[in-house]
């Protein structure tokens, strides 16, 4: 078998079907297979995946996270190189073909990565994911110093070399919030070139921040402003301690940089959802997230100030809001997005 397609999809069933056929579509003379793995899903993603019958192979899993979806779906594939999709992306027909040609030709390089088209949901086209910056195979020293634009579905690096890796780290569980192929790939350049194909091979699907974040937040709102309860949701972001830990652990001081960025990213992520509390009326929460991304990211100063129009009383606010000028009035009261973009 010459490549084996991994897609571990999760709550996919308006896009998991699209993922697929665009697997099983390409225009590919070597062999290949379709592994998709559905990590406990609860909605009809399995109804939808059941469609294609013996042209995929399905494994089932409980929800234990995207790393533990991948690593199955490598420990059971049977090719020599695993092309990674995620269950709301496509390629185009020719991705495969023009990816795996850089591996075949290139015994040094250690995977393959490419441009993408984000798109919306309707499908129109929005802009391209790498910028001139990084239109380029990048060195460790770079992928180390920023966070270097690599889709997971982008990718097709060599079984041999992900399996001697150990894979994704599943460290980072299901409730936890990204970082998980950033250290893959980091670990991939360690092991030779990750070559770059300036095509846009695949269709990244991204939506409104504010859908965005409601759809990260559904389900999972606190109904109460308990301490427990809130540390319950903060576990969600644990995954900068995990990223942190391995970054330091495996690269030491070169990691520095990557390590901070992942606790910005992740106080930033905080404030966005304590700026949607207070647009709702809820500052107690509001209040609970700034608290909580102080302690990822201190030198935030707007934080500070969002902190403070939290805390005072809700008719008093109300009475200065008027007076403020409309973008202050929003960055504290939120909402924190109109129409920017955001991965779904």
């Amino acid at each position: 078998m010459k490549v084996s397609v991994v897609i571990p999809t999760y709550n996919d069933e308006r896009t998991i079907a699209a993922a697929v056929e665009s697997a099983l579509a390409q225009r590919f003379d070597g062999t290949m297979e379709v592994i998709v793995v559905s990590d406990g899903a609860t909605d009809g993603t399995r109804a939808e995946l059941a469609k294609f019958g013996d042209r995929i192979r399905l494994i089932a899993q409980d929800n234990a996270g995207v790393s533990t979806a991948r690593n199955a779906g490598i420990t059971a594939a049977t090719g020599e190189y695993i092309a990674l999709l995620d269950g709301d992306d496509t390629w185009t027909a020719d991705k495969l073909a023009k990816t795996v040609s850089v591996l075949d030709h290139n015994p040094a390089c250690a995977a393959v990565f490419s441009n993408a088209m984000e798109v919306d949901e309707s499908g129109r086209e929005i802009s391209h994911f790498v910028g001139p910056d990084h239109a380029h195979s990048p060195t460790l020293d770079e992928m180390l110093e920023r966070i270097w634009p690599v889709l997971p579905s982008t990718v097709v690096t060599r079984r041999a070399t992900m399996l001697a890796i150990g894979g994704f780290a599943q460290e980072f569980k299901a409730a936890h919030w990204g970082g998980e192929d950033v250290f893959t790939f980091l670990l991939l350049r360690e092991r030779g070139e990750l070559a770059y194909v300036p095509e846009a091979l695949v269709h990244y699907r991204v939506r409104e921040l504010h859908a965005h974040y409601a759809s990260r937040m559904q389900g999972r709102r606190l109904e109460t402003d308990s301490a427990k309860a809130f540390n319950d949701f903060a576990r969600r972001f644990d995954s900068g301690h995990v990223f942190a830990r391995l970054m330091r652990e495996h690269f030491g001081a070169r990691g520095r940089k990557l390590t901070a960025f992942s606790y910005d990213r992740i106080g930033n992520e905080l404030v966005t959802v304590g700026m949607m509390a207070m647009h709702e009326g809820r500052p107690a929460f509001a209040r609970q997230c700034y608290l909580e991304s102080l302690r990822y990211s201190p030198m935030m100063l707007k934080t500070y100030l969002r902190l403070a129009w939290a805390m005072l009383p809700a008719g008093v606010s109300k009475r200065i809001s008027p007076l403020l000028a409309p973008g202050l009035r929003q960055s504290l009261s939120g909402p924190p997005f109109t129409a920017t973009q955001g991965r779904l």
